[in-house]
């Protein structure tokens, strides 16, 4: 019995030593099998952390250089532009080229240096000259060669050329991606802010207010643009803007309270989001705009002066009109009450901000909303001329081009011409003699449909021109809207908007045409009954009476803004 629980024991032994062997072995093998793999799996999390944080280190210092760039060309404070446009992103560049308006043998040798010298740096694919935006564009390999050492090569290039010192003109459109809108923008909309939080501390602890003659001064400046005519010669047109901007939100602070400077804050708010959709659309479409070398024009179309002024829209009608009587209006105020701040008081109610802040409003709407379908606004100050069309010049291959045949996509694009009120001009063209309607007119076909744009344009009229092909026609046009037949159109460089689908982008531009007028012509009628009723309440108000006299106004201001932002998006819809 003993003996056999002693042989049972021992079994029981051999088998767990066995099996604690077996399993030592097991857990050896296994230990084996997966060290190596946790060392791989560690070995490449460590070189992807590696990665990210290289990653975003160049992240960093590509948003610092922006920054850098922004701050400086808000510093420009020169007649012209000293400050270089650059733009760079996923292996493409824009940089603007210092000279190429200096004289066409001189751009020869800048144009052909430049692309030289770019195309001989390792990494750098292919460079070309763009002539319409007097930029440098270029595909090269990140990892190769930085924006740094492209820009370097552009400098030693210019300075070889004798044009180091040379600058830019105001006239040329900043690309979509260039930084320098988000920055002034930004700054305003700062500025904004911390005018409506002075105040607020203002009427807090009852601080003193400005001297009345600061917000008189900015007032006569809003209302009698002429005088910012030197400011302009001296600094430039940016700056002056942002100079001004930024003077009336601080005067608005601190002497009107925090009505001004609020609206003017949403109203900023609406411009960030139009350069945001407009910096998205830049980079989702600049490589369709250009796929290649063979797409970069190297001519750039004749510019002809106008004849003729362009029309005024319905705010600078009123504008017009306004000047000079709303310094007899104060004098009227002043006569009546014997009191300096009720005539300033007048003064300032009588700036039209309600018409001006709606059609700002509604531009920044209407460029968000195409930006958003796809189309790309290389300059979009255009969509501030919308309400001074009074031609629509229509080159009738788009409608077969762009359309297939004519078909129902065509009929609405006439439509929508005609329905804008405006004179409607086509080209001559069998395959849509059917869509035309006795009051067209027809460009015959020996005429060049450059030549009757500028035309028109020496006539008065505000001029906008759809075609596809036709560069020098869309280059005299006021507002030019490009719907290219294939991707990476020549002629989309000319143009203002270009569009992404087709006819229907043409449809909608048209669409906001007919708005922008009605847009601006019941903004007069706010800003007017702003206006009225400042002035009444400046004459009959009681003590402390500066917030009664403009609330009126800034509640006139606040309503065109948001009755434009809905009607754009209606006109889009």
């Amino acid at each position: 019995m003993a003996g056999s629980v002693v042989s049972s024991l021992a079994s029981v032994t051999r088998a767990g030593v066995s099996g604690a062997w077996a399993l030592g072995a097991a857990g050896a093998r296994a230990a084996g099998r997966v060290a190596p793999v946790a060392a791989r799996t560690g070995l490449r999390a460590a070189e992807g952390s590696g990665r990210v944080t290289v990653s975003a280190v160049r992240q960093g210092v590509s948003a610092a250089a922006r920054a850098v760039r922004a701050g400086r060309v808000l510093a420009d404070l020169h007649p012209r532009r000293h400050t270089r446009q650059v733009w760079a992103s996923h292996g493409r560049a824009h940089i603007e080229v210092r000279g190429l308006d200096l004289g066409s043998s001189r751009r020869e040798r800048l144009t052909g240096g430049v692309t030289r010298a770019l195309r001989g740096l390792s990494g750098v694919r292919w460079a070309e000259v763009n002539a319409v935006t007097g930029q440098v564009l270029l595909s090269f390999d990140e990892s190769s060669v930085g924006v740094d050492r492209l820009l370097n090569t552009v400098r030693a290039v210019e300075r070889a050329q004798g044009v180091r010192d040379a600058d830019f003109p105001w006239a040329q459109p900043v690309i979509p991606g260039d930084d320098a809108p988000v920055a002034a923008v930004t700054a305003e909309l700062l500025v904004d802010c911390a005018a409506v939080a002075a105040g607020v501390v203002r009427r807090a602890f009852r601080l003193p207010s400005l001297p009345r003659v600061v917000p008189v001064a900015v007032a006569a400046l809003e209302l009698e643009r002429g005088l910012r005519r030197p400011l302009v010669r001296r600094i430039g047109p940016l700056e002056t803007d942002l100079l001004l901007s930024l003077a009336g939100a601080v005067v608005g602070g601190l002497y009107g309270g925090i009505g001004m400077p609020a609206v003017d804050a949403a109203n900023r708010m609406l411009l960030l989001r139009e350069i945001r959709a407009r910096r998205q659309v830049w980079e989702r479409r600049e490589r369709d705009l250009c796929p290649g070398p063979a797409c970069v024009p190297h001519t750039r179309p004749v510019r002809h002066l106008r004849g003729r002024a362009r029309p005024p829209g319905p705010v600078e009608w009123w504008e017009t009109r306004l000047a000079p009587t709303a310094p007899l209006t104060a004098a009227a105020v002043f006569a009546l009450t014997v009191s300096t701040g009720r005539a300033a008081d007048a003064l300032l109610a009588a700036v039209p901000r309600a018409a001006r802040y709606g059609r700002e409003a509604f531009a920044a709407t209407v460029g968000r909303e195409l930006a958003r379908r796809g189309v790309v606004p290389l300059d979009p100050s255009a969509l501030r001329l919308l309400d001074v069309v009074s031609a629509v010049v229509v080159d009738s291959a788009v409608l077969v081009t762009a359309g297939g045949r004519p078909a129902p996509p065509a009929v609405t694009v006439l439509a929508a011409a005609r329905a804008t009120g405006a004179r409607v001009v086509l080209t001559e063209d069998e395959r849509v003699r059917e869509l035309l309607c006795p009051s067209d007119e027809i460009v015959g076909g020996r005429e060049r449909l450059a030549d009757r744009v500028c035309e028109l344009r020496d006539h008065g009229e505000g001029v906008l021109v759809i075609s596809g092909t036709d560069a020098e026609a869309l280059a005299a046009a006021d507002i030019a809207v490009a719907v290219p037949d294939a991707p990476g159109a020549e002629a989309s460089w000319s143009a203002d908007l270009v569009c992404a689908d087709g006819l229907q982008d043409a449809w909608r531009i048209l669409r906001a045409v007919t708005a922008a007028r009605v847009v601006s012509r019941r903004c007069v009628r706010l800003a007017l009954a702003g206006s009225a009723t400042g002035t009444l309440l400046a004459v009959v108000g009681r003590r402390h009476g500066v917030l009664r006299a403009l609330t009126p106004v800034h509640v006139a201001s606040l309503l065109a803004l948001l009755w434009s932002t809905r009607t754009a998006r209606r006109a889009l819809r």
